[in-house]
C-alpha cells in the first residue's frame, strides 16, 4: 500500500485508540483500507516511472539523451512491473527480470546513439532499489527494534542481490548482441539539476501514492534537503554531509504532521527517498561479485555510513520537533 493507505491506517489506529471505533469495527475497516483501488491509474504510475528515471540520470551526470534513455527504460520497467503482478510468484522475481531486462536494453539503446550505458542501467534501476527499506531498517536498530530491523535490513540486501544478479546476467547478454562503448557523459548545466529536483519529487510522490495535498510540502522537504545536504557536504564531508539534509527533511515532516494531523512519514518518505544511496550499494555489491574486494568493501562501507547519517539526521529531526505520534 502506498502512503494515502498508510495515512489512513494511522488515522484508524487512533479512532481505535480514542475507542472511538471498537477492534471488530476497526479490523473490517483495515480491510477496506487495503482493499481499495489505487490512487493513480497504472497508466499514470509508468508515464511517472518513466519521468522519475530520467530526471535522476541528470544528477547522475548525464546528457539530454541519457535522460532519454533513462526514461524509455523506466517505461519499459513500469510495464514490466504490471505484467508480473499477475501473480504472487512473478511479482517476487520482478526485481531480477527487471534488472536483467534494463541491462541489455541500456545496452543497446546506447550502442545506436553512442552515450553511456552505465549511467543509464543505474538511473532507471534506482526506483527499484532497496535504499528506503534499508535506511527503515538502520532506524528501527538505531531505536533497539532488533526484530523488526533485522528482518528488513536481510530482505533489502536480498533484493540488491537479486538486482546485482539480474544486472549481471543482462551485461553479458548485451554483451553478446552488441558491442558497448565506454562513453564518457556530458552533464548538463547546473539548472537542469533544479529542474530535475522538483520532478523527481513531484514523481516519487506519485510512485509512493502520496495525495494532491501533500506534494507542496514533499516538494519543500526535497529541496530543504537538496540544499542542507550540499551544505552539509562543505561543512563535514561527502558521506556526513547527507546528516543536514535529512535534519531538514525531518524537521519538515514533523511540522507537516503537527499542522495537518497526518503521518511524517507522508513527506518524510519519498523526500529521503531522493538522499538514500541506493546506488552505492548496487555498485558496492557489483564490484564485490567483480572480485574487486578492497573497492566493494569501501563502497559498501560508505553506503552504511551514509545510511546511519539519515537515521541521525531525522533522529535529531524528532528530539528538535517532535512529531505528532511515532510510527
Amino acid at each position: 500500500p502506498g502512503i494515502m493507505h498508510g495515512g489512513l491506517v494511522a488515522t484508524l489506529a487512533d479512532e481505535v485508540a480514542a475507542q472511538h471505533v471498537t477492534a471488530a469495527e476497526g479490523v473490517v475497516r483495515l480491510e477496506q483500507i487495503l482493499a481499495a483501488p489505487r490512487v493513480y491509474s497504472r497508466s499514470v504510475t509508468v508515464v511517472v516511472n518513466g519521468l522519475t528515471s530520467g530526471t535522476l540520470a541528470v544528477f547522475f551526470g548525464g546528457s539530454l539523451m541519457d535522460v532519454a534513455i533513462a526514461s524509455l527504460i523506466g517505461v519499459m520497467l513500469g510495464l514490466l512491473e504490471i505484467v508480473t503482478q499477475r501473480s504472487t510468484d512473478q511479482t517476487r522475481v520482478f526485481e531480477l527480470i527487471g534488472a536483467a531486462f534494463c541491462s541489455p536494453t541500456a545496452s543497446g539503446l546506447p550502442a545506436a546513439v553512442d552515450v553511456s550505458a552505465t549511467l543509464g542501467t543505474r538511473a532507471a534501476l534506482v526506483v527499484l532499489l532497496p535504499g528506503m527499506s534499508r535506511t527503515v531498517a538502520m532506524t528501527e536498530l538505531a531505536t533497539r527494534n532488533l526484530i523488526a530491523g533485522t528482518a528488513r535490513l536481510m530482505s533489502a540486501v536480498i533484493v540488491l542481490l537479486q538486482l546485482v544478479v539480474g544486472v549481471a546476467v543482462g551485461s553479458k547478454l548485451g554483451a553478446a548482441l552488441v558491442t558497448v562503448k565506454l562513453t564518457e557523459p556530458t552533464a548538463l548545466p547546473y539548472w537542469a539539476q533544479w529542474v530535475a529536483l522538483i520532478a523527481s519529487a513531484l514523481g516519487v510522490s506519485i510512485i509512493v501514492g502520496a495525495q494532491r495535498r501533500a506534494f507542496g510540502w514533499i516538494l519543500a522537504a526535497s529541496v530543504v534537503g537538496y540544499l542542507g545536504t550540499g551544505l552539509g557536504t562543505k561543512w563535514l564531508d561527502e558521506q556526513m554531509g547527507v546528516l543536514v539534509g535529512a535534519f531538514l527533511v525531518g524537521v519538515m515532516g514533523n511540522i507537516f504532521a503537527r499542522l495537518m494531523e497526518r503521518p511524517a512519514q507522508v513527506v518524510h518518505v519519498p523526500a529521503v527517498l531522493l538522499l538514500v544511496p541506493g546506488s552505492m550499494g548496487f555498485r558496492g555489491v557489483s564490484a564485490l561479485l567483480g572480485r574487486d574486494t578492497i573497492g566493494g568493501v569501501g563502497t559498501v562501507f560508505e553506503m552504511f555510513v551514509v545510511a546511519i547519517a539519515i537515521v541521525a539526521g531525522l533522529l535529531i529531526a524528532n528530539a528538535v520537533v517532535s512529531p505528532r505520534r511515532s510510527l
